[in-house]
């Protein structure tokens, strides 16, 4: 994945006022069927959607309970606004490159050009 945020440097920037701007959600599964919850954030004061990093190594930090992640989100991050909830194969999510596996990356990469549903979008970036 991308490049990611360490709990204590989200928590850092929200106590300086910063604040969690959208947030998505992408489900993956595994190959016994679990499934990993990732969310992914957008913080007032850096650029883009970034993971929140492991506590320990390498990597992304994923949730299997979803109930477990919101409660995290809206507790201990106070984030109040939807979360939307995506599977790591949609085509939406080629839009929001930081989203991607760094391998999924190329300037070839692009959104499926189909409407959406009604209340089935890719949140944005608020603008200001």
């Amino acid at each position: 994945m991308g490049d990611t945020l360490g709990e204590s440097d989200l928590r850092e920037g929200l106590a300086r006022g910063g604040r969690i701007e959208a947030v998505l959600v992408v489900a993956r599964r595994d190959q016994n069927g679990g499934v990993d919850h990732v969310p992914y954030l957008l913080p007032s004061w850096r650029r883009g959607y970034i993971a929140m990093e492991l506590f320990r190594g390498p990597g992304v930090r994923g949730w299997r309970d979803l109930d477990r992640l919101l409660r995290f989100l809206r507790n201990d991050m106070a984030y109040a606004l939807p979360v939307s909830l995506y599977e790591e194969d949609c085509p939406r999510l080629a839009r929001l490159r930081s989203v991607l596996p760094r391998s999924a990356i190329t300037k070839h990469v692009k959104a499926h050009e189909d409407p959406l549903p009604p209340g089935m979008d890719v949140p944005e970036p608020p603008l200001g």
